[in-house]
């Protein structure tokens, strides 16, 4: 999905896709490396650096999962360091409840991401995802599902499903600055478990940040191990 954007580069190589953003070279997660197989990873990454180099990005990073340790290796050899790690979570649905909306908000199904997009630009990288510009036009993929909690028309608190094989990966939980403390985020994450589990989908799982994290375990989800972000600086 992301490749269909209009300002990101892709470098495909056996078993190793890079992405890179060369309008927005700053920005560490916008320049990504994923691998299918660890062991594909250490012959691309002389490629991968020339690749990066050549577009002006300093900085990237490369996602490691647990028990990886050929990738981890590999990474450490060509110079790359650990940062920040982030945890995988999940949980099965076997009931989801329609989430209990205070009076005078609505849920709302987009037909695109417009909103999505715009309420994680505000909360998290202000200007910096110009290059999913190719999402906010309608219709979604047919395995997205975006959900919006709104306040007189407005939108409030925001996030979106992917769906592959019988789960559910959950994206993009933003809530307007102004909003916090509401529990809005509960909301929206209640509307995408049941409407998850009525597609037919059982299993959902995200990757939670430092702050993310009580907001998730609150819902029964549980930790599945760390992904260390390897990061090549100059």
């Amino acid at each position: 999905l992301q490749l269909h954007a209009r300002t990101l580069q892709g470098l495909e190589l056996p078993g190793v896709l890079a992405l890179c953003e060369p309008l927005h070279p700053e920005v560490l997660f916008q320049q990504q490396v994923l691998y299918r197989e660890p062991e594909a990873l250490g012959p691309a990454l002389p490629q991968v650096e020339a690749w990066y180099r050549a577009h002006g990005v300093p900085v990237w990073r490369v996602s490691v999962t647990p028990g990886h340790t050929a990738a981890k290796r590999a990474l450490e050899a060509a110079g790359y360091r650990p940062g920040s790690p982030v945890m995988a979570m999940g949980r099965e649905l076997d009931a989801a409840l329609s989430p209990s909306l205070p009076p005078g908000l609505t849920l709302e199904w987009p037909e695109d991401m417009d909103e999505v997009l715009t309420l994680n630009e505000r909360c998290y990288a202000p200007g910096s995802m110009d290059f999913l510009a190719s999402w906010r036009r309608p219709p979604l993929d047919p395995r997205m599902r975006a959900v919006l909690v709104c306040e007189g028309g407005r939108a409030l608190s925001a996030g979106f499903t992917f769906e592959h094989e019988d789960a559910a990966g959950v994206y993009m939980i933003a809530t307007h600055p102004e909003a916090r403390r509401r529990e809005l985020g509960v909301r929206v994450m209640e509307a995408l478990h049941a409407d998850t589990l009525a597609r037919g989908r059982r299993l959902v799982v995200l990757q939670a940040s430092v702050d993310g994290l009580p907001l998730y375990q609150g819902l029964g989800y549980r930790a599945l191990g760390e992904w260390i972000n390897w990061v090549r600086r100059p």
